[in-house]
């Protein structure tokens, strides 16, 4: 499994088909929205266990939910009572882990992006959250070991962008030099553009968390990532 099964597949498409049904977006609309959290997710989690020396409580924090069984269930953790809104504690807790004093930031420009409330958003990336952290425990029981980086850059894909479909690239740059588009373009680029799809996911992310990055480009930023993993 790979990233995009997460945000598209078996898993994803749960996920997506819920936070629909419970937010009244479309599903397209869900769809974007997973496809531009849960990338984020990943990348926060790579930056701060490179940069704020977290990687054992990463690395603790991915072994509690390993052998929770959350992808198991994931049909049952949206729409329960008092989760549309808040999410669940342990949930909110992963979330604010993850981006910190950015949790915000990110609960925000993503309502302004779907047209929802920044509440229903923080319900949802709280549900997200223990089930990216459920993904990459099974990826890390299935993997022969490695630290983050490696069971991260197993998860996108590994590779350069050579190595990934052609149309992904062009999701990735039509969104973030054209901007404004909801559903991501798939245009062809060329192959030889080089750079890992963690260290492109990884400058999207730091630019989205550049405080001197207004509303607009966040925006234009959050279609860029979505780009990457859905189509």
């Amino acid at each position: 499994m790979n990233l995009t099964d997460l945000v598209t597949g078996g898993v994803g498409s749960k996920a997506i088909e819920t936070i629909s049904k419970i937010t009244g977006v479309s599903e397209s609309k869900a769809k974007w929205i997973v496809a531009a959290a849960v990338p984020l997710m990943i990348a926060a989690l790579n930056y701060n266990a490179k940069n704020k020396g977290q990687t054992e409580n990463i690395n603790n924090a991915i072994d509690q939910h390993s052998n929770s069984g959350i992808l198991d269930k994931i049909g049952n953790l949206f729409g329960q009572e008092g989760d549309n809104q808040t999410g669940s504690e342990d949930g909110n807790k992963i979330v604010n882990h993850m981006f910190g004093q950015n949790t915000e930031v990110v609960a925000q420009n993503i309502a302004d992006k779907a047209g929802l409330s920044s509440s229903q958003v923080t319900g949802v990336l709280a549900t997200l959250a223990p089930i990216v952290m459920g993904y990459l425990g099974r990826q890390k029981q299935a993997s022969s070991g490695g630290g983050i980086g490696d069971l991260i850059g197993s998860v996108l894909g590994g590779g350069s962008q050579q190595n990934t479909e052609p149309g992904v690239l062009g999701g990735i740059l039509g969104s973030f030099l054209g901007g404004g588009q909801e559903e991501p373009t798939q245009e062809r680029v060329p192959a030889s553009t080089g750079g890992s799809m963690t260290d492109i996911l990884g400058g999207l992310a730091g630019s989205f968390f550049d405080k001197s990055t207004d509303g607009q480009a966040k925006g234009n930023i959050l279609d860029s990532i979505a780009g990457m993993f859905a189509k």
